[in-house]
Formats: structure tokens, C-alpha cells, sequence
């Protein structure tokens, strides 16, 4: 669980009325049954990042909003457990050892490791509702890249690769020839020079002469590139680079998982590789695109809790004032009106029934069984270690990103290795947390989790066993199905997030927020415009 409760109500069975450390005035209660007797815009089930951040959005809108959760903490999937808790869920064994561990107070480990792109939308949600007035955030260190042995029969580990900084670091890079970092050099600086909202190909009154276009300047002129009728195929074929430099853009750059990039259009392609060279550049002092905040992701959904507390938004955690549960797992579910829309979130208490009124429910898929369907698996690897990677000592970095492409592990997915430290007080002094994570693509049926684990992660896996490699304290496995709304919710106002994919950054979970947000209000978030407000406001 989080080590700090947020200042927000929490409901319980007695009376409420006081003020948090924040000068928050906290609603009088008789008890959580005054709760569900009111009439709410919206009631959200559980209190994930995706819940919390919606909860926060609607709030600061105006709505009015009751927060609940089956669990007696905030987080749920995406919670950061201490190390006893980490210990307790993968059933360890003997309990941690300081000895070994160092201080068990500093460990922090994500049940979903993500960094966050420092460009990207969930920055700007950040900006705009200014959750980040109650996180600190700190860049990591490094960004690396996975390429196999040219033999990979020979039993030889591949090697990581820095991704290059500097003019002067990609020069001395060997992950490509001295013929291809120029062409990649003269593709980078357009990619990083053109307008993806601007294209060239239209006149003064809006109107396109023949298409929307940009363009660039080849070998017998300007040519034009129409970003909008190509897909990422022909664009990179446009441009003539090597199957290498294609992979390593797509994947560690665009941060495409698998080989979708080929047929998604080539302005999505240009835009998510522009987002990957401002994320690199968002702040001073960056050397790498992605933050991460300090104690783990567990502060993000207590922020975003802060943010609606501050709001009027009410929560009510599984946690009486005494410490016992307020209801049993399979005690929530939905009430419907005669025309099929949602009428409110029922409490069964016992043999009584009691009422949560409103029109519009919000959750994760663990809430709403017969209404998900499953999208797939991932599995993940957590490692404890007392030493990082050697290319990280090499560098002098304390947190870093490793991406190994799929084609380099003979797979369709990437995998990616998240690593940090007590510089985000992550760990205890000298000691680091390593994630390893994918998409399960072989069958499972028998298998456990350790299994799937070497099968699907093998590649990542021999980052720790070959010679030299810091070989872990503690290595957990897990694996979780995941899964996908059946509707879209607008039908009957019942909206459930997708679950957390494997890709180790936010993007796509803060694509999933924005969305369900238009559904649910019918408005669409103009963050880039309201992030410039809000920064101006500072």
C-alpha cells in the first residue's frame, strides 16, 4: 500500500468533521450510508491511476463524485507495495532481511512500471489540473537498446547499446555505419523541423490542391511526402534507410511495440517519434525522454485523490475508522433503469441493500464481470538487485530504460527493462529494482508464472546470468490477464477502462483516460492549451 495516506474523506462508520493537514474541510458523516443515500454525477470503482485521474478530471469540471474501492488502499493495480507487502504477494517465504536488503522502509515497487514520456499527454494533465504541486518527479538517467549476437545459436548475449545524446556519442555509437548515421542524421533534423499540424499543400483559404503534403529535399529538388496517404511502409521506403535504423526508430524511438508501425499512417509514425525528440528536451538537464516520480507510481492516483478531494470529489476506501472492512469483495454491483442505463452502484450490507444514485459509473474491468472481454496476458519479472547493469555503471547512471525490439529476440512483441534506484527512493542506498515485461504470445494452460517467465522474457533474463551481470537478490514472476471494454459505455453510461498493457510508458494509458473522458462528458481536452494556461497562471 502507499506509505501516505492522501488528504480526502474516507468514509466510515462513524462521524466525520475536521480538517486534514491541508486546512481540507472533510464532510460530516454519520456514516458511509449518508454516502450512498446522496445523488452523484458520477461514482468511479477503483482507485488505479486511470480512476484517479478521471475522478480529478471530473471534479475539477464540476461534477460531484463518490470514489470507491474494494481495497483498503489506494492504487489497485497500479499501487507501489513495500517490500513486506512484495514478500507476502509472491509468497517469498522466509521474511526480507535488512541484512540482505538494506533498509526495508526504502524499497517501493510497482505493481506497473511505467516511466513517463516528459513531452507527453499525461504531463499535461499533470500541468493542466496541477496534481504535480504534490509529486516530485526526477529524469532518468539513461535510454538503451537491445541487439542480438549475429549468431544467436552460439549462446552469445547480444549488447545493449546507449542510445545517443550527443553528435559526439552518435558518432562513436556502433549501432550503425558511418554512411547510415549520415542519412540518419539528415532524417532525424526533418522529422525534428517539420509541422505535423502544418502541412505545405494547400492554399490561403484552407483548401488542399491535391492533398495535405510536406515536403523535404532530395536529390533533384523538394519532393513531396504525403503523410496522410502513406502508411509507415512506404514512408521509411521513401526514405531509403537500413532495416537497423528502421527498427531502432520505430521501436525505441516511436516506441511502437510490435510491427503495427508498417500500416499505421506515417503522420502517426512522424508525431510519435517528434514526441520522443521533445520529451528529450521538455527540461534542462534531461538525458533521456522519460521521468519518474520519486517513492514509485503509487504517488501518482494519491495525487490525483488529492486533486479531487480539493475539488468536493468523496472517497471511501474498504477501511472503517477501526480498521474493518466496510464491504465484501462481491458486495458492489449496478443498478439499471427501465431504459438500460445505469441508476446506481448497490452496497449489498448484509440482507440490506443500500443506493449509490447516479447516472454514470466509471472503473476498472475487475468491477464488471460479463461486461470485458480479454485482450491477452503480460508477464513481468521483478528483480532486487545490489548492483546495476554494467553499461549503467559505464555511463554513471542510476535509472535507465532497456528496449529489445522483438525482432532481436526472434518474438512479435518488445520487451522492455525498467531500472532505478534510491535516486528516485525507489530502494535503499546500493541497491536497484529491475522490471522486465512483455506481451505473453505462446499458450499457458499449466504453466506457472516462473515458466511463462523464462519462455516469453528469456532475452532479458540473460542480462542477469551472463558473465559479469549483477546477479539478483530476489527475482518474483508474474503474469495477469488483461483486458478491454465489450462497449464503449455510452449506450448504457457504464465506462471501464482497458487494463494496463506492457509498453513501459503512459502514453497509451493516458490515451485511454482522454478518451473515456470524451465519452463520458462529450468535451474534448485541449491539454496542450490548457497546460500553456495553467503554466502561464504559475
Amino acid at each position: 500500500t502507499p506509505r501516505q495516506t492522501p488528504p480526502c474523506l474516507h468514509i466510515g462508520r462513524r462521524r466525520l468533521a475536521q480538517r486534514n493537514s491541508s486546512g481540507l474541510l472533510l464532510l460530516a458523516m454519520d456514516d458511509w450510508k449518508a454516502a450512498f443515500g446522496e445523488e452523484w454525477d458520477a461514482v468511479v470503482l477503483g482507485t488505479g491511476m486511470k480512476e484517479c485521474l478521471l475522478s480529478g478530471l471530473l471534479s475539477v469540471a464540476g461534477k460531484k463524485v463518490l470514489h470507491l474501492d474494494r481495497n483498503d488502499y489506494y492504487g489497485g493495480a497500479s499501487a507501489s507495495l513495500d517490500i513486506n507487502q512484495l514478500f507476502e504477494k509472491f509468497q517469498a517465504g522466509a521474511p526480507p532481511s535488512e541484512a540482505e536488503l538494506g533498509k526495508l522502509r526504502d524499497w517501493a515497487v510497482d505493481m506497473v512500471p511505467k516511466f513517463i514520456m516528459a513531452g507527453g499527454q499525461l504531463v499535461k494533465v499533470l500541468i493542466h489540473t496541477k496534481t504535480a504541486n504534490y509529486m516530485e518527479f526526477k529524469a532518468v538517467d539513461g535510454s538503451y537498446c537491445y541487439r542480438a549476437p549475429k549468431a544467436r545459436s552460439s549462446g552469445e548475449f547480444g549488447r545493449v547499446h546507449k542510445v545517443p545524446l550527443t553528435p559526439k556519442e552518435a558518432l562513436s555509437s556502433s549501432m550503425l555505419s558511418m554512411l547510415e548515421k549520415g542519412r540518419m542524421g539528415k532524417f532525424t533534423m526533418w522529422v525534428a523541423s517539420i509541422d505535423c499540424g502544418k502541412p505545405e499543400g494547400f492554399f490561403e483559404d484552407g483548401s488542399f490542391r491535391d492533398m495535405p503534403y510536406w515536403t523535404r529535399v532530395g536529390m533533384t529538388g523538394r519532393k513531396k511526402m504525403p503523410l496522410t496517404q502513406w502508411n509507415g511502409d512506404q514512408f521509411f521506403k521513401d526514405w531509403g534507410l537500413e532495416a537497423g535504423t528502421i527498427e531502432f526508430l520505430t521501436h525505441v524511438c516511436a516506441l511502437y511495440r510490435d510491427e503495427s508501425w508498417r500500416s499505421a499512417p506515417a503522420l502517426e509514425v512522424v508525431s510519435r517519434m517528434q514526441l520522443y525528440l521533445e520529451s528529450r528536451t521538455r527540461f534542462a538537464g534531461m538525458t533521456s525522454p522519460y521521468l519518474y516520480p520519486l517513492f514509485g507510481l503509487g504517488e501518482l492516483p494519491q495525487a490525483f485523490a488529492r486533486l479531487a478531494a480539493v475539488h468536493g470529489g468523496t472517497y471511501m476506501l474498504n477501511r472503517d475508522l477501526d480498521g474493518s472492512p466496510v464491504f465484501g469483495p462481491n458486495d458492489l454491483s449496478l443498478e439499471y433503469a427501465e431504459d438500460g442505463t445505469v441508476a446506481g452502484v448497490v452496497n449489498h450490507d448484509g440482507e440490506e441493500a443500500v443506493v449509490a444514485r447516479t447516472k454514470t459509473v466509471v472503473g476498472d474491468p475487475s468491477y464488471f464481470a460479463g461486461k470485458t472481454k480479454p485482450t491477452g496476458s503480460v508477464v513481468r519479472a521483478i528483480a532486487l538487485l545490489d548492483a546495476p547493469l554494467a553499461e549503467m555503471e559505464k555511463d554513471g547512471a542510476s535509472s535507465c530504460q532497456v528496449i529489445f525490439p522483438a525482432a532481436q529476440c526472434g518474438r512479435c512483441n518488445d520487451l522492455y527493462l525498467f531500472l532505478c534506484s534510491n535516486a528516485h527512493k525507489v530502494a535503499p542506498v546500493g541497491k536497484y529494482v529491475a522490471f522486465l515485461s512483455t506481451k505473453v504470445e505462446g499458450p499457458t494452460q499449466g504453466m506457472s508464472n516462473e515458466q511463462i517467465a523464462h519462455r516469453e522474457l528469456a532475452a532479458g533474463l540473460a542480462l542477469f546470468t551472463r558473465p559479469g551481470a549483477p546477479m539478483p537478490l530476489h527475482l518474483f514472476y508474474d503474469a495477469y490477464p488483461t483486458y478491454a471494454p465489450l462497449t464503449n459505455g455510452t449506450k448504457d453510461r457504464v465506462f471501464i477502462s482497458e487494463s494496463f498493457d506492457a509498453t513501459s510508458h503512459f502514453e497509451t494509458a493516458i490515451n485511454d483516460v482522454l478518451d473515456m473522458y470524451q465519452r463520458i462528458t462529450g468535451e474534448t481536452l485541449n491539454l496542450d492549451a490548457l497546460a500553456a494556461a495553467a503554466s502561464a497562471e504559475q
